[in-house]
């Protein structure tokens, strides 16, 4: 039996409260308003509310959608078309549409720093990963939602079996990158990606073998040898082997040791490569052009959820929330409570899409229209496209 809109069944994860990311469906989130015993005063006009909010935002993605688009298709390494003139200054707008967009998708641009520690530290499924950064010409890693799971990690102390640990991830983690001598960028977005296996997905990671690779190989040489060599000494001793049959059966065993130890690491070293390349072919969700489809839809879902929260707990209560601190946390506690998320909500955000709509009978006592004026207020603006130029003017400005 499907669930009602409304369950406060908790999503698979735990949800670090550092997220900005409200991973709830609009459709959920406005049920969960409109059957809120607390929202009573505003339930009823709640849908409208939201279908009006729904167009205007819709107009402004739309747009947003158009100038990326526009941005990124000379640089689209799946582009069909040739690049004509000089593109160093459209590189500097693409630039700056990217970062705008993850920003607005509410990803966070990992520091160099955090980048380079989790190179450090990490490696994937036992698998050591070298890095040679002089091949990229450009390199951005954006990750939204950080969340805990329990996972089968392969250890020196159980190589084979493994043992379960709990292990941090990224919800998402998409990287955008250049490589030296070409115009193209290419954009991966990647989903569950464990902080320890960041350094596996850049773009000029190459395989190598991990210490336990390494002992694996070179042991069961050792051990054959080891073998051969004590039935000769045994053989000698018994004066039933000369020195130059000994020596030669050693050459052979040495030589024998080095065929099996490169034979082993090629072996070793494509298993791990096929690790990888499976790691990577599940948990890949799009590229380039595809990325920045789903950015942009995540853009009109996250304006409305945020807007929608931040206009119902003001227009149910008025007066009661006077400053952005409270608001906030009235929100936080709502989406906790109902659906047992927790999170950092933006307040900034949802309380800047409250005056780009003119959402306001009082700004500063941060008391809202009344749901009727509010969609008369935002069917207006969808009708003369009020706000159509946001996103792109926001990019203009460098915001």
């Amino acid at each position: 039996m499907r669930e009602a809109a409304d369950s406060t069944r908790a999503p698979a994860g735990v949800h670090l409260p550092d997220d900005r990311y409200i991973p709830i469906r609009t459709v959920d989130l406005l049920a969960g308003l409109m059957r809120d015993p607390a929202m009573e005063s505003v339930a009823p006009a709640i849908a409208e509310v939201g279908a009006a909010l729904g167009r205007a935002v819709h107009a402004e993605s739309r747009a947003l959608a158009e100038h990326v688009d526009r941005a990124y298709a000379p640089f689209n390494p799946d582009r069909e078309t040739v690049t004509v003139g000089d593109l160093r200054g459209d590189l500097e707008m693409l630039d700056g549409a990217l970062d705008y967009t993850f920003d607005k998708a509410n990803y966070d641009l990992l520091e160099d720093t955090q980048v380079r520690a989790a190179i450090d530290s990490a490696s994937i499924h036992g698998m050591k990963v070298r890095v040679d950064p002089d091949k990229v010409g450009a390199l951005r890693i954006y990750v939204r939602g950080r969340t805990q799971e329990t996972r089968l990690i392969r250890t020196v102390r159980r190589p084979i079996t493994g043992e379960m640990r709990e292990v941090e991830l990224y919800r998402r983690l998409a990287i955008v990158f250049r490589m030296h001598d070409s115009a193209e960028v290419s954009i991966k977005l990647f989903r569950e990606i464990p902080v320890a296996d960041l350094e596996a997905l850049l773009p000029h990671a190459e395989v190598g073998m991990s210490v336990l690779d390494r002992i694996w190989i070179v042991g069961g040489g050792v051990g054959a040898i080891g073998g051969a060599t004590w039935k000769a000494v045994a053989l000698l001793v018994q004066g039933t082997l000369f020195a130059s049959q000994y020596l030669w059966a050693l050459s052979v065993g040495l030589l024998g040791l080095s065929v099996r130890s490169v034979l082993g690491y090629r072996r070793a070293k494509h298993v791990r490569s096929s690790q990888r390349l499976h790691h990577l072919y599940y948990q890949n969700i799009a590229n380039n052009a595809g990325v920045l489809a789903l950015l942009v839809s995540s853009i009109r879902h996250e304006e409305i959820k945020e807007t929608l929260l931040a206009y119902a707990m003001l227009a149910a209560d008025p007066g009661q929330i006077t400053d952005a601190d409270a608001l906030g946390r009235a929100v936080e506690a709502w989406i906790a409570a109902r659906f047992h998320v927790r999170l950092h909500f933006d307040v900034t955000d949802a309380l800047e899409s409250l005056d780009r709509f003119g959402l306001w009978e009082d700004r500063a006592a941060l008391r809202t229209l009344a749901p009727a004026d509010a969609c008369a207020r935002l069917l207006t603006l969808w009708r003369e496209n009020g706000t159509e130029d946001y996103h792109v003017a926001s990019i203009a400005r460098g915001a």
